[in-house]
């Protein structure tokens, strides 16, 4: 519960301060190329004696003598204790760079519980619509708001907003019903990079003539 109640705080406040950046930041304007995407998302992971943390190859052996948690990082023994960190940089597919800042929440004989926060920046996506797998190697669940002026494409996607109507924010490339009205639900499913998915669900935050702003999350499926 402890774990639980930690990691929901976590999430809130990276949720608040990426709002607040975006909220106070400049509108994305049309026809700009994107060179780069980057998320940052709270982690939390369980992972059995044998296992190793996903995509990085640092294993948990179990618990140690002097009870601390025994684990492998590049092939070395390292004991670490309840607090210590964990931490990995690495491209565990072409294009993609994810930065692990982790800590030990707790462990015992069958589990190793740790928490804390990803980087992750993917360059140059060529971004396509596609079915998204159910499961990947490495999944982050990021907290992302986006302000976009008219004619300029929803980062991740193949959405652009067009402007306001009575209807409410006029989309294009979307299927079906293309307004959308603040705290209205806004769905891409599609392919960033090879080995790389993006699920976004973000929701009307503000429109008007001058742009768009949306906030919501970031699914990112990384590696199979």
């Amino acid at each position: 519960m402890h774990v639980r109640w930690c990691l929901g705080r976590l999430f809130r406040a990276l949720l608040s301060a990426v709002i607040l950046t975006s909220l106070l930041g400049c509108l994305r304007p049309a026809g700009e190329e994107l060179t780069e995407l980057s998320y940052q998302a709270p982690v939390k992971l369980t992972i059995k004696p044998g296992e190793d943390i996903p995509g990085t190859g640092i294993r948990y052996v179990g618990v140690s003598g002097d009870e601390s948690a025994e684990m492998l990082i590049n092939g070395q023994q390292a004991l670490k204790r309840k607090g210590d960190s964990v931490d990995w940089q690495g491209s565990p597919v072409s294009g993609v760079e994810v930065d692990l800042s982790l800590r030990v929440v707790w462990f015992d004989s069958e589990t190793l519980h740790i928490a804390g926060t990803s980087k992750i920046k993917i360059d140059a996506p060529k971004v396509e619509a596609v079915n998204v797998p159910s499961s990947a190697l490495m999944t982050y669940h990021a907290p992302v708001v986006y302000g976009m002026t008219p004619e300029a494409l929803i980062p991740g996607s193949l959405y652009s907003y067009v402007g306001p109507a009575d209807e409410g924010a006029e989309l294009s490339g979307i299927e079906g019903y293309p307004y959308r009205k603040s705290g209205d639900s806004i769905v891409w499913n599609g392919k960033l990079r090879d080995g790389v998915y993006l699920k976004l669900n973000v929701r009307v935050v503000q429109y008007d003539d001058k742009g768009l702003r949306v906030a919501g999350i970031a699914t990112l499926l990384i590696g199979q």
